[in-house]
């Protein structure tokens, strides 16, 4: 990895904890992957969360948006 690129060579994948397996359909044992979405470094996961934020809730990665302090 270059020490200048803010990324890692290879992404990191979002895990979605509720259906096991990574947002974006990559497959493969030899993926980067965290269930906390602001790790994600995967373009089509970025875009996926920021389409569907309820992902990031409902695997529990991110507190709720009327959930207290």
């Amino acid at each position: 990895m270059d020490e200048l690129s803010p990324t890692p060579a290879s992404p990191v994948h979002f895990y979605d904890t509720l259906s096991h397996r990574i947002a974006c359909g990559v497959r493969g044992f030899d993926q980067r992957s965290t269930k906390y979405p602001r790790l994600v470094t995967c373009h089509t996961c970025v875009a996926l969360l920021g389409e569907r934020p309820s992902l990031a809730v409902a695997a529990g990665s991110e507190p709720a948006a009327d959930a207290a302090p």
